[in-house]
C-alpha cells in the first residue's frame, strides 16, 4: 500500500441515490429486505485484481552493514516484488484503468477478472497528476470483455447510496457500502488536479484502483485514497470522479498523453488591506501577478494587478481555487469560458478560450561538459510544459535540472545539483538557458558557485 503523509492509497467503489435496482422484498408482513445484489452483479465484472511484479537489483553494498560481504565484482541480487491492486474495465476490447503506484516499474502484469480468467497486460500510458494509469489486455482481436458503464460523477449528492469493489487485502473481490460523504473535495496530498468524491464506504489495502459505483452499478469514480493514521480504513476515503477517468482514459487511448487547459497566468490571495486599497467589497479572488505573454489569459486580455473573481461560473476565492478549476475543469477545454474579474474599481465580464497546456520540448536540452561541478549534468529550458511537470511557478526564471548521473567527477565535487533543481546563476551570472550554464561554468577552472532553487529555497552552493 502506497502513503502519502496520512493517506493511505487504497480503492472505492461508490454510487447515486437509493433508486431502482434495490429492491425491498416481502416476505411477511413483518419482513423486508432490502438489497443491492442488482447493481452488484451489474458492476461486478468489470472490476478486475491487478497483480505486478518488477526486478530489483540491489547490490550488497547499498545494504547498511553489509559492504564488507559484496563479492569483488560486485555482482547484484535479484529479488522480486509484488504488489496487488484492483483496476476497472472500461471499453470491451480489454482497456483496463487503475492506479499508477499498483503497477508502477512493473516488468510483468497480470489482470485476473471475477470469472477467473487472466490475461497478461502492458501499459498503454499513465498520468502521474491523478496516479491514473491505463493497461490493455492481450487478448485475441474477437474476445469482447464486460466494460463498466460510466454514470455522471458530476450529479453525485452528499447522501447518496455508494459501494466500494475491489480486492482487499488480497482476499478476493469483495464489496463494501456505505455513502457520499462530500464531492468536490480538495485533497492536496493526493493530487492539486482533481476534486474528489469522499466517501465512508469501508476500504482497505488491495483496493486500489477499484470502482466506485452508484446504486444502478454505473461507475462513478476510481479510488484514490484514504485518510488513515494506521493504513486502513476508517471511514474517510476518496475516488476521482468517473468524468474525469474518462476524459484521461480517453485522451491517453487517442493520443498517449493526457491533454489538460492551460490559464497562463497565477496570482495571490487577497488581503483586506489590498481589496480596501482596490475598493473591492470583500478580501476574496486572485490578484495576477503575472500573465505570460500569447497565453489564453493574455489573449482574453488580462494584466498584471487584475483580480479573477470567477471562471466558468465558478467562485475563485485563493490561487489553489483558480488552479483546480483550470486544471480539473478539462470540459473547458477550447471553448469561450465566463471569467469575471476587478479591474479600475469595478466587476468586468469577458471570456478566456482554455487551450491545452504546451508539451515539453527536450530538445531545448544540454548536457554540461568539462571539469566542473556540472559535468554530464543534463540541464532544459524552462517551458509552461516543463514548468507545469516540475510543479513551478509558471514565471520561474533559469533552467532545470533534468538528469544527474552517477559520475565520479560529479562525486569528487559532493554532487552539488539535484534532479528538479533550478540554476538562476553560476558565479553571478544570470542564467537565462541551457548555453548560459556552459559559458558561465568555462568562467573559471577551480571556484564555482551555484545560485539554485530547491524545493522552492533558493541556496548557494560553493564548490572547488
Amino acid at each position: 500500500m502506497k502513503k502519502l503523509f496520512m493517506y493511505g492509497v487504497l480503492g472505492l467503489l461508490a454510487g447515486t441515490a437509493l433508486v431502482g435496482p434495490v429492491v425491498a422484498e416481502r416476505k411477511d408482513l413483518g419482513s423486508i429486505r432490502v438489497t443491492f445484489a442488482k447493481a452488484v452483479k451489474a458492476a461486478e465484472p468489470s472490476v478486475v485484481n491487478i497483480y505486478a511484479a518488477r526486478v530489483s537489483r540491489p547490490t550488497l553494498a547499498q545494504e547498511p552493514g553489509l559492504q564488507s560481504l559484496m563479492p569483488r565484482e560486485g555482482k547484484a541480487r535479484e529479488r522480486v516484488e509484488r504488489s496487488l491492486g484492483s483496476g476497472v474495465i472500461v471499453k470491451n476490447t480489454g482497456v483496463v484503468v487503475t492506479n499508477l503506484h499498483v503497477i508502477e516499474g512493473a516488468q510483468a502484469i497480470k489482470v485476473v477478472l471475477s470469472d477467473g480468467r487472466e490475461f497478461a497486460a502492458k501499459r498503454v500510458g499513465q498520468d502521474e497528476k491523478l496516479d491514473l494509469a491505463v493497461l490493455q489486455l492481450e487478448m485475441t482481436s474477437n474476445q469482447m470483455l464486460p466494460a463498466a458503464k460510466f454514470g455522471n460523477s458530476d450529479t453525485l449528492q452528499v447522501g447518496d447510496v455508494v459501494l466500494a469493489i475491489g480486492n482487499p487485502f488480497g482476499i478476493g473481490q469483495s464489496v463494501s457500502f456505505g455513502i457520499v460523504s462530500a464531492v468536490q473535495r480538495s485533497a492536496a496530498a493526493l493530487s492539486p488536479y482533481a476534486r474528489f468524491i469522499q466517501t465512508d464506504a469501508p476500504i482497505n489495502p488491495g483496493n486500489s484502483g477499484g470502482a466506485l459505483v452508484d446504486s444502478t452499478g454505473a461507475l462513478v469514480g476510481v479510488n484514490s485514497g484514504i485518510f488513515s493514521k494506521s493504513g486502513s480504513s476508517n471511514g474517510i476515503g476518496f475516488a476521482i470522479p468517473a468524468t474525469l477517468v474518462q476524459r484521461v482514459v480517453n485522451d491517453i487511448v487517442s493520443t498517449g498523453r493526457v491533454v489538460r487547459p492551460w490559464f497562463g497566468a497565477e496570482g495571490q490571495a487577497m488581503t483586506a488591506d489590498v481589496a480596501r486599497e482596490l475598493g473591492m467589497p470583500t478580501a476574496t479572488g486572485v490578484q495576477l501577478t503575472a500573465v505570460l505573454a500569447n497565453s489564453p489569459a493574455a489573449t482574453a486580455g488580462l494584466r498584471r494587478g487584475d483580480v479573477i473573481l470567477s471562471l466558468g461560473g465558478g467562485a475563485v476565492e485563493n490561487p489553489a481555487d483558480l488552479n483546480e478549476q483550470v486544471l480539473a475543469m478539462p470540459n473547458l477545454l477550447d471553448k469561450a469560458t465566463p471569467l469575471v474579474y476587478w479591474r479600475d474599481g469595478k466587476r468586468n465580464e469577458t471570456q478566456v478560450t482554455l487551450t491545452a497546456l504546451p508539451v515539453r520540448t527536450p530538445s531545448a536540452q544540454l548536457v554540461v561538459k568539462g571539469y566542473n561541478p556540472m559535468n554530464g549534468v543534463t540541464v532544459e529550458a524552462l517551458t509552461p510544459g516543463l514548468n507545469n511537470e516540475l510543479a513551478l511557478p509558471l514565471s520561474s526564471k533559469g533552467v532545470a535540472v533534468v538528469n544527474v548521473p552517477d559520475a565520479p567527477v560529479l562525486a569528487a565535487f559532493g554532487m552539488p545539483v539535484q534532479t528538479g533543481d533550478i540554476v538562476m546563476a553560476i558565479n553571478g551570472s544570470t542564467i537565462r538557458e541551457p548555453n548560459d550554464v556552459q559559458k558561465a561554468l568555462e568562467s573559471s577552472r577551480s571556484n564555482w558557485t551555484l545560485r539554485l532553487m530547491r524545493n522552492g529555497r533558493v541556496m548557494n552552493i560553493q564548490t572547488q
